[in-house]
């Protein structure tokens, strides 16, 4: 696991610093305030915070596991995270009722040493495409979200800019399953 756990954390990017080893709350709570503090230097600074619903719930096993294909996890590895994940059931109970056994097709597994990691592999994924995108300027670098886990802040240098990588993420998110919870996100 722990060549799988490597793989994947070089593969997460600085903006994300939940559930990344030497980083964490501290962090998450000192970044933001200082960010800020340097970008209102020279840009305006427009901010959304992004919540998914039930982010951890709905991603879908099987782009994850292309995902950890691409990223060419020895075929070995892939197999035995195959294996953990195959024939996950459920038992519901409604009103005091219990369901039949129900097959689950999504979300990481509650409790397992690497949810955490494929959780950050795949919201990498859906970030990638707003990384190029216009965000404030900060020590010669361009910065567009800053993430803790499922919790996104985007941050933009005016308003055009902010709708547009709202509109990508929201887009790249629906197309893997993620849905943004409209109350939440403001």
């Amino acid at each position: 696991m722990t060549r799988i756990v490597s793989k994947i954390r070089r593969e997460i990017a600085t903006s994300q610093i939940g559930l990344v080893p030497e980083k964490g709350t501290r962090i998450a709570i000192f970044t933001l305030p200082m960010l800020m503090e340097r970008a209102v230097e020279v840009n305006d600074v427009y901010l959304c915070f992004v919540d998914y619903s039930k982010a951890f719930d709905k991603v879908k096993q099987s782009e994850s596991f292309k995902i950890l294909d691409q990223l060419n996890i020895d075929g070995k590895d892939l197999r035995i995270l195959r294996n953990l994940s195959r024939e996950q059931v459920a038992v519901i109970r409604i009103d005091g009722e219990f369901t039949d056994f129900t097959e689950i097709k999504r979300g990481v597994r509650q409790g397992c040493v690497l949810s955490p990691d494929l959780f950050n592999l795949y919201s990498e994924v859906i970030l990638r495409n707003i990384i190029d995108m216009e965000g404030v300027k900060v020590g010669g670098r361009s910065i567009t979200s800053l993430r803790y886990v499922d919790e996104t802040v985007l941050i933009a240098n005016s308003q055009e800019n902010l709708q547009a990588l709202l509109s990508v993420g929201t887009y790249e998110s629906e197309s893997m399953g993620l849905q943004l919870n409209a109350r939440k996100t403001e």
